[in-house]
């Protein structure tokens, strides 16, 4: 596969996480990219209205990487903050009062935002 096609594959792939968490009605999500790690090349902060919520968003996001053989972490489905991580992408699940709380966003003061919505 030559540079230019792996790249387009990284962005639909991208694009189909991102899609996934709009269609389960995530919210105030904030993608970062973090320059400075060396595990992780994107972290992904959103919200969401319930634990039921998260699960389900979670579940979807399995299947996706799942399908594309690629390997998958996930923790703290039974609490208000989980994390998903796979192929250089974290991705924290939050309720509302827990992201308030924890406030990550101030860990990621110095990172790029790249995207916002809601």
């Amino acid at each position: 596969m030559t540079e230019r096609q792996t790249k387009n594959t990284e962005n639909f792939f991208f694009d189909s996480v991102f899609d996934i968490l709009l269609v389960q009605k995530c919210t105030n999500i904030k993608v970062y990219e973090v320059e400075d790690n060396s595990y992780l090349d994107v972290i992904i902060l959103c919200s969401v209205n319930s634990n039921t919520q998260m699960v389900s968003s979670v579940k979807k996001l399995k299947e996706l990487v799942k399908s594309k053989n690629k390997n998958f972490f996930s923790e703290g489905l039974d609490s208000s903050w989980a994390l998903v991580e796979f192929e250089g992408v974290g991705i924290h699940f939050f309720t509302e009062e827990a992201r308030e709380y924890y406030n990550l966003e101030d860990l990621f003061f110095d990172s790029n935002l790249v995207n916002q919505y809601g």
